[in-house]
């Protein structure tokens, strides 16, 4: 299997907590299907999402996902092949940019703000790379 790592932002425009959980639900069992690893930032109005697994499986959990009307103005901004995985051990790492240790936020955050479609690459892959190492939050469940 070839590995591939996929990262975009949508606007979810102010998600309530009831869909946030059913996203979070619903990816971590359909990612545990398909071998899919990743991690979800829910932000006021806009999530970032890591997607690591096979190419094939990626890219049908990436055109689920654009069938979903809760993500709007979908933009990719990484995508290609990977050596391993960063979040080998949650089918889905689901966080609150709020949430998000104020160390790492004051490294990656674009003004004081969770802006993920302003992050240049380095930054994404800083910021995902520093969530992958983060113990802050040891299970496999949405914080909050």
């Amino acid at each position: 299997m070839q590995l591939t790592r996929l990262v975009y932002a949508s606007h979810h425009g102010g998600t309530s907590e009831e869909a946030l959980r059913d996203i979070f639900d619903r990816s971590c069992k359909n990612n545990a299907n398909d071998g899919i690893t990743g991690l979800l930032i829910a932000g006021d109005e806009d999530f970032l999402q890591l997607l690591e697994g096979g190419r094939t499986a990626v890219a049908e959990c990436m055109m689920r996902i654009m069938k979903d009307d809760r993500h709007q103005r979908i933009r990719v901004l990484l995508a290609g092949e990977s050596e391993s995985r960063l979040f080998s051990q949650w089918s889905m790492r689901c966080l609150r940019a709020a949430e998000i240790p104020l160390e790492i936020q004051d490294r990656y955050w674009v003004n004081g703000v969770f802006d993920p479609v302003q992050l240049p690459q380095a930054k994404i892959e800083g910021l995902c790379l520093a969530l992958s190492e983060d113990n802050s939050d040891k299970t496999p469940e949405m914080t909050g």
